[in-house]
């Protein structure tokens, strides 16, 4: 099934089952701010699969429906974005491995808020400021920044035109929309693999794309305090797939057992 559509609105999809996160906890920060560490600027590879798979949430829902919509503008309107949870087998007959991206803040002290002009010195960058207008009529803001790693030129030049302020309708109230987090730093870059998801096309699950996906190799990653979340990459034959509920281990990290992943909750502080 398509995970998101932002033209018949889903609405109905899995809450939150329990207060207790799987997804690892870092020190807390500031709601309307995200700081990074030092140690997020290193490259890592991490590797996801079946087992470290939780439950889509809301919050999956909501920033699947966002990157979906910046996606439309910058490839086609006919695209849609699908869960990787929903389209790979429950066994251990794949896995996906990524590299990280070298975060761009790698100051400890400043927040996001405080440094902006830090990040375009670095690289280049496009800010959105985009509307979430919920069914209840909550108008939730929120400042989203894409930092840019290697695109095409077609694709800077896309990224490059989006209009600066948005509003996008979602099917749900101030209850789920108030959670979220005025800033998001995005880091996207297209280093991937032109097929990373290669290992389920001859699974019983497969089922490609009814589009093909523009941009190739895409990678859009979600920075957090510590280090950074991958949430969607692009696959020639399946397109645009969000990977968000997927806790990443590292080689030198043992695979979190099935039995663990209980909680469904996305941590965008960790």
């Amino acid at each position: 099934m398509i995970f998101i559509d932002t033209v018949n609105r889903i609405t109905h999809l899995p809450e939150r089952e329990a207060p207790t996160h799987f997804r690892r906890r870092r020190s807390r920060t500031d709601k309307d701010s995200l700081t990074l560490s030092e140690a997020a600027a290193h490259v890592q590879q991490i590797t996801l699969s079946y087992e470290n798979a939780s439950n889509l949430t809301p919050t999956d829902s909501i920033i699947a429906n966002m990157l979906e919509a910046v996606l439309q503008q910058l490839d086609d309107l006919n695209i849609h974005v699908e869960a990787l949870s929903q389209i790979a087998p429950a066994n251990n007959s794949w896995q996906l491995t990524l590299q990280t991206p070298p975060l761009s803040q790698a100051d400890t002290g400043p927040s996001y808020a405080s440094n902006v002009k830090e990040l375009q010195k670095d690289k280049p960058f496009k800010r959105i400021e985009l509307h979430l207008i919920g069914e209840d009529k909550t108008n939730k803001l929120c400042q989203l920044t894409f930092i840019q790693h290697h695109l095409s030129a077609p694709l800077q030049q896309a990224l490059v035109q989006l209009p600066p302020k948005q509003t996008l309708h979602m099917p749900y109230s101030a209850h789920e929309l108030e959670l979220l987090p005025l800033h998001w730093v995005f880091e996207i870059d297209q280093d991937g693999e032109a097929e990373p998801l290669a290992s389920l096309y001859e699974t019983s699950t497969f089922k490609p794309a009814d589009y093909t996906a523009q941009f190739n190799s895409l990678q859009i990653w979600f920075e957090r305090q510590e280090d950074a979340l991958p949430l969607l990459i692009s696959d020639r034959r399946l397109g645009y797939v969000y990977l968000g509920n997927y806790e990443a281990y590292t080689s030198e990290e043992h695979a979190p057992e099935a039995g663990n992943i209980t909680s469904g909750t996305l941590d965008t502080n960790a």
